[in-house]
């Protein structure tokens, strides 16, 4: 495993509403098809009734769409920390507008 040293993003803080606006379009999307894969992703039985397409339903259901470590868990994940990014980029953008108000009111009380 290689370590890496932490990265630090830098961005325009004009930047940041197009920024979220994107990340809330790439949720809308993913989501849609999150919701689709789950009402269709199950095998509903095995399409043959032998003994090998009734492995296979098990275990494509067992591993793909059960599995906590499986492909659409994995999914799942991903959708997560785009959510906790663009809430992240929200935070930072209202820091960034809370304080730059109060900077205006400061340099407004000076003059």
């Amino acid at each position: 495993m290689t370590d890496y040293p932490p990265a630090t993003m830098r961005v325009s803080p004009r930047a940041l509403p197009a920024m979220r606006a994107a990340y809330d379009r790439a949720l809308d999307d993913l989501g849609a098809e999150l919701r689709a894969l789950r009402d269709v992703g199950h095998l509903a039985g095995p399409w043959l009734g032998d003994p090998v397409s009734q492995e296979t339903f098990e275990f494509y259901n067992r591993r793909v769409m059960d599995a906590p470590d499986g492909p659409y868990h994995a999914l799942l994940a991903y959708e997560a920390e785009l959510v906790r990014v663009r809430d992240q980029l929200a935070t930072m953008e209202a820091d960034y507008r809370r304080t730059e108000g109060e900077n205006v009111e400061l340099w407004g009380r000076r003059l």
